[in-house]
């Protein structure tokens, strides 16, 4: 008895669910920049000799513990989910991205803490984590579907410290909200097991954690500081915004 031959679309179909879901990643998320203010000079400025990443200010009001997990016991042994704890865990996360990436300049990059004076001829680095949520583990894990994400939102100001003045290059604010689920939103093909989509989304949503936003906007935030970079000519940049080698 001749077996029945598959449908070549079937496979077509298959094939573009499975390389979808696989390009979203487990870490799928939407990072919105948005300028405020930019350096409208018409003379170039003099290149920075080293770069200030400032300790940023935290919106006490704009942290969000994941209550559950914060009662469960080993938790509640070392007090490592408490609002403080969790601001300075989200916030180390993000200043080694971001250090990592303005690296790539070849200009020093040093971490300092607010109120340090800054030398001349210097690229600062200040601004404030305006929203620093966990969300709720159980439901990623559970519900996926975006329910229970974490939120991660800055406000960012750069500056550049010459002998005369202090002038502003850069100016904005990012939010890194959950980006569309690849399980979710791609449509089952004819015959492919639902349960296969819906495990991807969980696994999707059980990654949109609070650290894992940081780094993400850390490399938002880099780009967008190469970007003023590069349009004073300090650097080259590449279509992807990063340093050109």
């Amino acid at each position: 008895m001749e077996r029945p031959r598959r449908n070549a679309g079937w496979f077509a179909a298959t094939a573009l669910l499975v390389s979808g879901a696989l390009a979203q990643g487990p870490l799928a998320a939407k990072i919105n920049v948005t300028p405020v203010a930019v350096y409208t000079g018409t003379s170039p400025l003099p290149k920075p000799q080293k770069i200030l990443v400032y300790d940023y200010a935290v919106n006490p009001d704009g942290v969000q513990v994941d209550k559950l997990q914060a009662l469960r016991p080993r938790h509640l042994i070392t007090g490592d989910e408490s609002p403080d704890k969790i601001a300075a865990g989200a916030g180390k996360k993000y200043y080694l991205e971001l250090i990592k990436e303005l690296k790539k300049t070849g200009i020093p990059v040093e971490q300092v803490t607010t109120g340090t004076a800054p030398p001349d001829n210097a690229m600062l680095v200040q601004g404030s984590f305006t929203s620093l949520k966990q969300g709720t583990k159980a439901e990623r894990d559970t519900i996926g579907m975006d329910t229970g994400s974490a939120d991660f939102e800055t406000k960012v100001d750069v500056h550049l410290k010459t002998p005369a003045a202090t002038i502003l290059l850069s100016q904005f604010q990012t939010d890194t909200k959950p980006g569309e689920d690849a399980g979710s939103a791609l449509p089952v093909a004819a015959g492919l097991n639902p349960a296969a989509a819906v495990t991807k989304s969980t696994i999707t949503d059980g990654k949109k954690t609070l650290n894992a936003y940081a780094s993400k906007t850390a490399d938002a935030t880099a780009k967008e500081i190469l970007k003023s970079m590069a349009a004073q000519g300090w650097i080259m940049t590449n279509d992807k915004g990063e340093v050109a080698e």
